[in-house]
């Protein structure tokens, strides 16, 4: 019956998106309404409500399938411009010179969709008695996420906070961000986290209190309010309901879809069959095959590695990781006599699958690149991210999950807020705290750096090289004010590059929205 209710109400949601936003105003005026499903009448029980806040989730996978690290990654310095097969929207990001043509980045279509799902489920779901506020505190959740997002990428955007069925009131200007931040962003992710019960400490899958504690500490680290995102992040901590990873295989488990051994040279399996795992995981957006076997793809493996040349890792991604963690044995045992080898693997030049590889270093490096058994694969500056790849991967069925919050994100975004508030000696801890689940050598005062600035570039290296590929690069550099001092060497250095300026933070307007409502104006510097 579950089933049947959502259908339904996603019918209903794709109905209101259609008539809303796929046409120009003057044109929707005219049309009749193209569903005969009533909100008002839908919402009657429990089931109902599920089945609109799992609509909710349905409307995050086209929001976040590919813009997610569009918006979060390749603004950033770990990729640079490929070949000249690359597109001109990929190779626009890279470059800072996003256009208000780039319907990629800058479209929010499926954006407003989304919110309006929320909508419809936050002023609908306290009219049902008895209701399950587990299930309000979910779309309060994710319009919480959503709108941050959106004042993260765009700045002010129009403002709805109610269902919208009908042209009437579409057309609104801009709210700026500070605005929707007070009156929407923080009241939601609060009424989220009272309306939590104790049974929804953690979802992988699904917003709950773990998860909308993470959104709080992104939320307050964004406004500078570095106390109230530590206090939500000890909350995470506390919790006890995470860890970090200790191997590579439990590392490589919270990336890869898929019923083989990543370890192994055997091909297993020609498609992923298995959904990510690990005690990391705080949340996932979710993306599965269905009952006929096609994917409700992520497009992760198609981004990142199967053909898409403008995102190769940068040579200053790869060189900091040499220089942090050298990659030859020799010039590793020489600085790190102490430590034991990482991976032990077959090796792929020898028939006889006895006769084994050792590596030592920083296993992440090599599940993080292309050709990680044979380093020679690719070398420097041509390498592809390979953190969500297996050899034999099928890019059609590509269902892996968009990994959102995981531990390692908390754990070093801790140890940058403590930092910051003036515990160096507790940001030390943390980080090594970290190096030893990495299995890595750990970090002395000297190393860690004598001033704040230079501990906070420390983490926020450690940041890059282990989150790399994840969408949270560009938003580090926001978060600290790093991302003009950053990113304008390399801008200056590439032939298509365009000086970061203040202004250019953020992203245009797309020109068909601006076409579609007259009262948007255009970002500064556009």
């Amino acid at each position: 019956m579950i089933s049947k209710k959502i259908k339904s109400y996603l019918i209903f949601s794709f109905s209101v998106l259609l008539f809303l936003f796929t046409s120009a105003c003057d044109d929707l005026v005219d049309e009749s309404p193209v569903s005969e499903i009533d909100p008002e009448n839908f919402f009657t029980n429990n089931n109902d409500a599920l089945a609109a806040v799992i609509g909710i989730y349905d409307g995050m996978q086209p929001t976040f399938r590919l813009k997610h690290y569009l918006w979060g990654e390749f603004r950033g310095d770990s990729y640079i411009n490929g070949n000249d097969g690359a597109t001109s929207n990929n190779i626009e990001l890279t470059s800072n010179d996003v256009t208000s043509g780039n319907g990629n980045a800058v479209r929010w279509n499926d954006f407003y969709n989304m919110i309006n799902r929320a909508n419809e489920a936050i002023v609908n779901i306290p009219q049902i008695e008895g209701f399950d506020s587990n299930l309000l505190a979910e779309a309060l959740a994710i319009r919480a996420y959503a709108y941050f997002q959106a004042v993260r990428v765009w700045g002010g955007v129009p403002l709805f906070t109610e269902p919208t069925r009908a042209p009437d009131g579409l057309q609104r200007p801009r709210t700026d961000a500070q605005t929707i931040l007070n009156e929407v962003i923080i009241p939601d992710m609060l009424a989220a986290e009272a309306n939590f019960d104790e049974g929804r400490l953690a979802d992988e899958f699904r917003f709950s209190l773990t998860s909308i504690w993470a959104l709080q500490a992104d939320v307050y680290g964004f406004i500078g309010d570095d106390e109230s995102a530590r206090t939500a992040l000890m909350k995470i901590v506390d919790s006890g309901r995470f860890r970090l990873t200790e191997s590579a295989e439990e590392w490589q488990n919270m990336f890869l879809n898929d019923d083989g051994d990543p370890f192994s040279l055997v091909v297993e399996s020609d498609g992923p069959l298995k959904i990510q795992t690990g005690p990391e995981l705080i949340m996932s957006l979710r993306f599965s095959l269905d009952e006929s076997g096609t994917a409700n793809r992520s497009g992760i493996f198609t981004l990142f590695f199967a053909g898409i040349p403008s995102y190769t890792l940068s040579p200053a991604l790869e060189n900091k990781w040499i220089e942090k963690f050298p990659i030859d044995s020799l010039g590793w045992v020489t600085r790190y006599p102490d430590t034991d080898p990482v991976l032990i693997l077959p090796d792929p030049t020898d028939e006889n699958p006895a006769n084994t590889t050792t590596f030592y270093g920083d296993f992440r490096y090599y599940l993080c690149r292309e050709g990680f058994v044979n380093l020679e694969a690719n070398g420097v500056g041509a390498a592809r991210l390979a953190k969500y790849n297996k050899a034999n991967y099928n890019a059609g069925l590509d269902d892996s999950d968009i990994v959102l919050y995981r531990y390692a994100h908390i754990i070093l975004y801790l140890a940058e807020i403590e930092n910051r508030l003036g515990n160096p000696t507790r940001a030390l801890e943390i980080v090594n705290e970290f190096r030893t689940a990495r299995q890595l050598p750990l970090v002395d005062a000297v190393e860690f750096g004598a001033s704040e600035d230079e501990r906070e570039l420390f983490i926020l290296d450690e940041r890059q090289l282990e989150l790399v590929g994840e969408g949270q690069r560009w938003w580090d550099l926001r978060r600290t004010n790093r991302a003009l001092e950053l990113l304008n060497p390399i801008l200056d250095t590439l032939s298509t590059g365009v000086p970061l300026t203040q202004e250019r933070l953020l992203f245009p307007i797309f020109d068909e929205h601006l076409l579609e409502n007259p009262m948007l104006d255009q970002t500064p510097g556009y």
